[in-house]
């Protein structure tokens, strides 16, 4: 047993002054905070929304109270999946809905020797812990349903500020449907090929002139086209109070249960047609795309609770304190069957391997990642409390907006693997099927990981504008991380003891010139940090390979950007530039399930355009484009320096575009259609293995019968492609062929 333990420098007394600043301007009150001549309203979360959000996403506030402004006045690229998008698209979980953001792209882990659940990647750099609800963290690993979202916000770039430890390539923030002043009761059932079979409901309910509840549930029973045996069965509740609706003072509760089983599919083998050659999935050379390599044990049972109270106050039109609390539990029973087909690195180990087989004619027995033969069961218990504040005032002539605030974070992490008895048979790259009806029983728990964090991070930002039309700001989190990890055989001394406590700054800053206020440019730099010990517990050899000399990740983001509204506001557009750099970065070996600080350094620049909004009345339409030029430019193993990032496409793009025709008469009918693309994407640092470009045309057609029923038939990868969803090293998930859905939808 080995215990190691690192401190890092303890904050000066010059950050808990500055953290107390924030408190300093609230003690003084008006005689201290003179209110600008004309001061812009502070745009903070809020439990309550009455009428129709803009179709221009720039217009909307950002939903994390430690970024108190708009989507178009915050200096930072944030992609915006409105409500009206997912409602078009019949979107069912968060995945569907960041198919709308390029840059993105969706990765699968190796049962007990990794993670499954939602895993993005933005801008090639891991989201893991970076999924946020309502601005809090939404923890564990599990597939999201989007039966409560009001919108998806992805914010892009380094954001240690705003999001916490971690947070690369940026984060994702979901706005959860809350409780309004109005009356309205919803409701859509949706059926079609696969078969697929969805109800959802949506009841608002005003109680008084301050109160109202609301409350959201949904039943899912689907399988996916051309995809053997991958069946999903949930259902969800989400009732939620507020009070105070309307008033400087507001209070809501919303409580979460959802439960979730599902098949897992590990995914179509990686096979190589030559020694030295690029390996791509089985499915691009004539290996059926539906066969599926898993046992009836490959199941996914996911219970979650989350309960979350939100508190906010407004002292007048200059200060807004909140205090937002998180309590949740995710418990999983799970297990995945990760096949893979290797090559040798001669001709004549090339020739005996699983791909040198196949592409003699063969039909090789694959292999199985150490994963694959542990089913585990992991419960992720945690709370989180955010107390924020924004204060907005003049000194002299400077006019200032000051954000600070404390948050803690508290997470327990259990996680137990059971080893199959009997192992698992083997299976054939062309006869997936002969495995895929097998119930294997599993022994005595034979591995036990258990983790307990505490964050706690002080975090402060000052923008001051220095002329009417030009600010300039900056700010940092300071984090204390404090981590314990032990794992072992259950009932024996742990084989790994680790306690790491660490210590650092995240600081940002930047310049916003709005000579309008329609436009907005700006420069922004930020930064993260990821400490080691992070993902102990999904990624365990990350901790077999642990020492004190490992540093943290280091991430920071440059960004010259603009934001423009046009049209009376009714359409935004934006661009940016931008450069981020991971440092220290980590490695996992698909093959081995290795991981180890490589203290690479990978660098991804590039372009993001997008407009969003209502060209016409009639005309609405979000549309998006990244450039993404990556390279790994420092690197212990000196045959990667140079070579793509990882999991990183070159160009992406999505665009939905709906037009109503014959609006608000009898002859309604509103026409989408939209496109899904993504360039090449390579699957290890060495480039040696990729899958090839994504494709997807989408379109929807809807008919208002009156004003309270709706039709509405989505077609989805009408062109029936066989595209890839979630990637690994040795392997890629196939995506759901054509696809159609009709749904009926009645509001009240």
């Amino acid at each position: 047993m080995s215990r190691s333990s690192r401190r890092g420098p303890s904050a000066p007394n010059t950050a808990l002054v500055a953290s107390l600043s924030l408190g300093a301007a609230m003690a003084g009150g008006p005689a201290f905070a003179q209110l600008a001549a004309d001061p812009a309203p502070v745009a903070v979360p809020e439990v309550s929304v009455t009428g129709t959000r803009p179709a221009n996403q720039l217009q909307v506030p950002t939903g994390n109270p430690r970024l108190p402004s708009t989507i178009q006045d915050t200096p930072q690229t944030i992609n915006v999946v409105p409500q009206e998008v997912l409602r078009e698209q019949n979107v069912t979980t968060l995945e569907q809905a960041l198919r709308n953001v390029p840059g993105i792209t969706s990765t699968i882990g190796e049962g007990n020797g990794g993670v499954t659940g939602d895993q993005f990647r933005i801008r090639g750099f891991s989201a893991q812990n970076d999924v946020l609800v309502d601005g809090l963290r939404d923890f564990g690993s599990y597939q999201r349903d989007a039966f409560t979202y009001e919108d998806v916000q992805v914010l892009k770039g380094a954001s240690g500020f705003a999001i916490g430890t971690s947070a690369i390539g940026g984060g994702i923030n979901v706005n959860s449907r809350l409780p309004m002043l109005e009356n309205r009761y919803a409701a859509t059932a949706t059926g079609g090929m696969g078969p697929f079979a969805r109800f959802t409901a949506d009841i608002n309910q005003r109680i008084s002139e301050t109160i109202a509840m609301r409350l959201n549930v949904m039943g899912q029973s689907s399988s996916l086209v051309d995809r053997d045996d991958q069946d999903t069965r949930r259902w969800g509740v989400a009732p939620s109070i507020a009070f105070g609706l309307g008033t400087p003072t507001t209070f809501s509760v919303e409580y979460l249960h959802f439960e979730d089983r599902r098949t897992i599919d590990g995914g179509m083998p990686i096979i190589y047609s030559g020694l030295g050659a690029i390996g791509r999935p089985a499915s691009e050379y004539g290996v059926n795309r539906s066969n599926w390599y898993g046992i009836q044990n490959d199941r996914d049972e996911t219970v979650v609770d989350r309960l979350t109270a939100r508190f906010s106050h407004r002292f007048g039109n200059w200060l807004t304190v909140t205090n937002d609390t998180r309590l949740m539990r995710v418990d999983r029973d799970t297990a995945l069957t990760a096949a893979s087909c290797g090559t040798g690195t001669t001709a004549a180990a090339y020739r005996t391997s699983c791909s040198g087989q196949f592409f003699r004619g063969l039909n090789p027995t694959l292999s199985y990642g150490g994963g694959s033969n542990a089913p585990y069961n992991q419960v992720n218990e945690a709370t989180q409390n955010i107390t924020a504040g924004v204060a907005r005032f003049t000194t002299g002539p400077i006019r200032h907006e000051l954000t600070g605030g404390v948050d803690i974070v508290r997470e327990t992490v259990d996680r137990v693997a059971y080893p199959y008895v009997p192992a698992r048979p083997g299976v054939t790259l062309l006869n997936s099927w002969t495995n895929n009806d097998l119930v294997l029983g599993t022994g005595a728990a034979n591995n036990r990981r258990e983790t307990e964090s505490t964050n706690l991070g002080l975090f402060l930002n000052e923008r001051l504008w220095v002329l009417p039309t030009l600010s300039v700001y900056g700010g940092f989190r300071w984090t204390n991380f404090d981590l314990d990890y032990k794992a072992g055989t259950p009932g024996a001394a742990p084989s790994q003891n680790f306690a790491i406590r660490d210590s650092f700054w995240d600081p940002r800053a930047g310049i916003i010139w709005e000579p309008t206020p329609s436009q907005t440019y700006y420069y922004s730099y930020s930064t993260s940090t990821t400490p080691p010990g992070t993902f102990f517990t999904t990624f365990p050899a990350a901790a077999t390979n642990f020492d004190n000399n490992i540093r943290p990740e280091r991430n920071t983001n440059h960004e010259i950007g603009a934001k423009i509204s046009l049209l009376d506001n009714r359409l935004g557009l934006t661009a940016a530039l931008f450069h981020a750099e991971k440092g220290n970065a980590t490695y996992l070996d698909a093959d081995t399930n290795e991981v180890s600080a490589t203290g690479d350094v990978q660098r991804i620049r590039g372009l993001e355009l997008g407009i969003t909004g209502r060209v016409t009345p009639e005309w609405n339409i979000n549309a998006a484009y990244t450039y993404l030029d990556s390279e790994t430019t420092r690197s212990q193993t000196a045959a990667n320096v140079g070579k793509r990032v990882q999991y990183v496409p070159e160009h992406a793009a999505s665009l939905w575009t709906t037009y109503d025709i014959a609006r608000d008469t009898p002859w309604n009918v509103t026409v989408g259609a939209g496109i899904i693309w993504r360039s090449q994407v390579f699957l290890d640092a060495a480039n040696s293995a990729e899958v090839p470009d994504n494709f997807s045309l989408d379109a929807m057609l809807q008919h208002k019968l009156n004003q309270n029923v709706t039709l509405r038939v989505n077609g989805y990868n009408l062109t029936d492609r066989t595209n890839y969803e979630g990637l690994f090293g040795n392997r890629a998930v196939v995506a759901a062929g054509r696809t159609v859905l009709f749904s009926v939808a009645a509001e009240f």
